[in-house]
């Protein structure tokens, strides 16, 4: 695990190219989208994709590929944000993950950082591809 960590924190400070994010989707504001969307490439994009498809540098040396975060809201019917917040922040665990692989970044980040974090992934959410076995 603290393989893992370390790996993790060295890709964190790599620079990325970003994702063009929708904010009139999400309702939020375009401070917060950007900084939600720095917050993402700096704490996320390096296991979830620049893209957040889950296909990150890291993710090849995690032990489960980290879930495609564009279809979040497609799989529930509608964006789970309150579960989303909740899993950044460290209050849920999910089952099927098994002992926590995804930091805690809930003791990293203030309320305003997740909660702009949670409204970035909303509004880079699309719907299934028809074709896909998800």
């Amino acid at each position: 695990m603290k393989k893992r960590f370390a790996l993790l924190i060295v890709f964190i400070g790599v620079g990325l190219a970003g994702y063009s994010a929708n904010a009139s989707q999400s309702g939020a504001t375009k401070e917060q989208m950007a900084r939600g969307k720095k917050l993402f490439l700096n704490y996320c994009a390096s296991c979830h994709g620049v893209d957040g498809a889950g296909a990150g540098v890291v993710a090849p040396a995690l032990k489960q590929q980290p879930p495609d975060l564009r279809r979040l809201q497609a799989k529930k019917g509608m964006y789970p944000s309150e579960e989303v917040r909740r899993m950044i922040a460290g209050d849920m665990t999910l089952p099927v993950h098994g002992k926590r692989d995804m930091p805690v970044w809930g003791l990293a980040l203030s309320s305003s950082d997740i909660n702009s974090l949670v409204k970035y992934l909303e509004s880079i959410q699309r719907p299934l591809d028809p074709q896909s076995t998800d």
